[in-house]
């Protein structure tokens, strides 16, 4: 309130304006959550875009090499399907010569998605940024058999047609904190942050077996590409340089240590990877097994035990502002 300027018996703070815009955008995912719009088969489309690296090649030889994790035979079954199609909706068949820069859509026969959990909780919001607690499982953007059951396709509805930009991502089975961006330009400067290192990333993991010392890192690099199931891999010829630094908060009697993981890169999959080589899985990850074995299952079922890696503490500079934001969640039930 200010005196002579706006009425003490209406004035509304802005932390008190931004706590009723929360409740309502939440009052409004729980709406088109319920029931899950993935839960009515429909068709869908999804683009593949043609790097410039793929230039004059055959439309078959594209996908094999952008998705090697799908046989071979699959693209050529799709292929023959007609399930690739332009903008225009002319057919692009499996000889098609793609060009830099083309957008090919490919068509999904509608079918019902898996489910999803839809406990979305927005911690904050401004002009600039989104600042999102995700569930999990919930995967963050269209992949694999999900379309409509994603946190990107959720959001955009409740803001369209200002729709929210991802700053980074979090993995479908990871619960935690995740930044959007208003507009391009804010998402621009959020993302710079990140790959200037600046942005602290911090995160509650709990793991199979109890590591010899309390603090401890991997700098294990990790393959670009993806293998089975879309994992990711240590490959110390061909990959990516890598940063995790560890340590160590609870050592429990049943055998199992809750530790607190710092991210000094952020690649795919990072820390349950960097984790697993060192033989010590993540609780309840399905993809990255015991024993350096990998699973038939990526993104879990709501109704199983959830994966114990929770995105716990995230603080950045305000892209407006240059104020330091800093946010910290409650722990998950696992971490207690």
């Amino acid at each position: 309130h200010v005196p002579g300027v706006s009425c003490p018996h209406c004035f509304t703070s802005e932390p008190e304006k931004m706590a009723m815009r929360i409740a309502e955008k939440e009052a409004e995912l729980r709406k088109i959550s319920t029931p899950l719009p993935g839960s009515t088969a429909t068709e869908n489309r999804r683009p593949v875009n043609v790097p410039a690296s793929q230039d004059r090649r055959e439309l078959i030889e594209v996908l094999v090499d952008l998705f090697p994790q799908v046989p071979r035979g699959e693209w050529e079954r799709r292929c023959d399907e007609g399930r690739f199609v332009s903008y225009g909706g002319a057919v692009r068949g499996r000889h098609h010569i793609v060009r830099a820069g083309e957008r090919i859509l490919q068509i999904f026969p509608g079918e019902v998605e898996p489910d999803v959990s839809t406990d979305i909780r927005i911690v904050h919001e401004d002009e600039a940024i989104i600042v999102i607690h995700k569930p999990a499982p919930l995967p963050m953007h269209a992949s694999g058999r999900f379309h409509r059951n994603t946190l990107q396709y959720l959001l955009n509805l409740v803001y369209g047609p200002k729709y929210p930009r991802p700053v980074h991502r979090l993995d479908a089975n990871t619960s935690g904190l995740v930044v959007f961006a208003r507009t391009r330009h804010f998402c621009r400067l959020l993302q710079r942050q990140f790959i200037d290192g600046t942005v602290d990333k911090r995160y509650l993991v709990r793991v199979d077996g109890s590591p010899a010392g309390d603090s401890f890192f991997s700098e294990a690099p990790i393959s670009q590409e993806s293998g089975a199931m879309g994992t990711r891999e240590v490959d110390e010829e061909n990959a990516l340089h890598a940063r995790t630094d560890f340590s160590v908060l609870d050592r429990s009697a049943d055998g199992t240590t809750l530790l607190e993981a710092k991210l000094g890169t952020g690649r795919t999959n990072q820390i349950r990877i960097h984790l697993w080589e060192m033989g010590y899985p993540v609780m309840g990850d399905p993809a990255y097994l015991k024993g350096g074995r990998i699973g038939t299952v990526q993104t879990l079922d709501p109704e199983i035990e959830p994966l114990c890696l929770h995105a716990w503490k995230l603080s950045f500079d305000h892209p407006i502002t240059g104020k330091r934001m800093v946010f910290e969640t409650e722990p998950p039930s696992w971490a207690v």
